[in-house]
């Protein structure tokens, strides 16, 4: 696995001016920069053992992480049992500045490795509680994570489709992980750089495009949107029992991403009965995507030409 920064020094040192905002960063670049870039390789190694090392057992790694919807925050001294939630590489190339920012259909204004000082920012109340739901005292007891951290980074998986964030100690040449937050792309569902964008200015556009564009398939799920026939077929409506709509409303059109829109799409089986509804989500990218949901996994119906 290739490091992409020059070995020479004087390269290193010239690199770091231009990316570093004080003296006092490029000196301490200077020396550090090794350091991530070892981080890095463990890191994208998905070795137990290569990224075990940089946790204190006695401190201990706060990890921040979504099971589907739920937010899950809790405190590991290994990541033995959690391996599978690193499974994506980020990129190696690191480089002193702040993140990135998102530009949307899984493309970041830029890629690497992005290392920063932390100047007392962090907190791990900044991480969603509502279902964890650990008591203050989590908190207090873990402290010290947060006092300790000197330096954050962002790792930008080579898919650009999520982002690792990392909360480091760096002290001499020794680097500790205090805390890893992994995070998907807000466009997650709906972004596809394949795909046309359509359209999608106002409602109006929206509508325009569902009369001219009839049939939605999801093929691997074998499942469809049919305009014509006014069926939908899923999960709970399999092909011999599909959903029968009468009429559907669009509702506010959301930016998900600078590149990404989408809007709620609801289908009623009749006008007096509201609760017999389907709801689906489609997007400038011109597809239907129903969220996942239980044992239920997320439905993608795409235009079918």
């Amino acid at each position: 696995m290739a490091f992409y920064f020059n070995s020479d020094k004087q390269t290193q040192e010239k690199q770091i001016i231009v990316t570093s905002k004080s003296h006092d960063s490029v000196k301490s670049s200077t020396y550090s920069i090794s350091v991530f870039s070892k981080f890095v390789k463990d890191f994208n190694s998905q070795k137990v053992r290569a990224i075990d090392r940089y946790i204190d057992p006695k401190l201990g790694m706060v990890m921040y992480y979504h099971d589907g919807p739920y937010p899950i925050i809790s405190l590991k001294s290994s990541l033995e049992n959690e391996i599978d939630w690193l499974e994506d590489a980020v990129f190696e190339e690191v480089k002193f500045s702040e993140s990135p920012k998102y530009i949307g259909d899984f493309k970041f204004s830029d890629t690497g490795f992005f290392v920063d000082r932390n100047n007392g920012n962090f907190s791990l109340k900044d991480f969603d509680n509502s279902y964890s739901s650990h008591p203050d005292s989590f908190f207090k007891d873990n402290k010290k994570l947060e006092t300790l951290c000197n330096y954050r980074a962002t790792g930008i998986t080579r898919d650009q489709r999520k982002t690792y964030n990392f909360y480091f100690r760096l002290e001499n040449s020794k680097l500790t992980l205090l805390a890893l937050a992994i995070d998907t792309v807000n466009d997650i569902l709906f972004a596809d750089p394949e795909a046309d964008f359509i359209s999608f200015k106002n409602n109006t556009d929206i509508q325009n495009y569902l009369e001219n564009q009839k049939m939605f398939v999801d093929s691997e799920q074998n499942a469809y949107i049919d305009f014509n026939k006014r069926e939908i077929t899923y999960y709970d409506y399999p092909n011999d029992n599909p959903f029968i709509f009468e009429y559907y409303e669009i509702g506010k059109i959301e930016e998900n991403s600078p590149k990404i829109k989408s809007v709620e799409v609801i289908f009623y089986a009749n006008r007096e009965e509201k609760e017999s509804r389907f709801i689906t989500y489609f997007s400038n990218k011109g597809r239907f995507v129903v969220y996942p949901m239980g044992v239920r996994p997320p439905y993608f119906y795409e235009p079918k030409r």
